[in-house]
């Protein structure tokens, strides 16, 4: 029998090797006094009043916080982080639904 015609199968593992990478969090900040605050909008329902109570709650404790607030695009070429790098010292994030 010739088995030169034979279609060749080639199995692929979909998992492949995972490398894994430790990170250290970001240390906690001592205050919030005169410091930025990046809020990130996810663009769920009722998101922006989360947030927008959660700046008010914020802005009661800490009156020289100053806030920036970015809503989420979904684009994959889009990159919330370059809005906020350089500019904030702690983030909220809106999640879930």
């Amino acid at each position: 029998m010739d088995t030169s015609a034979r279609p060749v199968m080639r199995l692929v593992n979909p998992l492949g090797m995972r490398r894994v990478e430790t990170a250290t969090l970001a240390r906690r900040l001592t205050s919030l006094d005169g410091m930025s605050i990046g809020i990130i909008d996810n663009h769920k329902p009722n998101a922006d009043n989360f947030l927008t109570y959660i700046e008010e709650m914020i802005h009661a404790d800490y009156s020289g916080v100053t806030m920036h607030r970015v809503r989420k695009n979904f684009s994959a070429c889009y990159l919330i982080a370059n809005e906020l790098e350089g500019k904030v010292q702690a983030v909220v994030n809106a999640w879930g639904d």
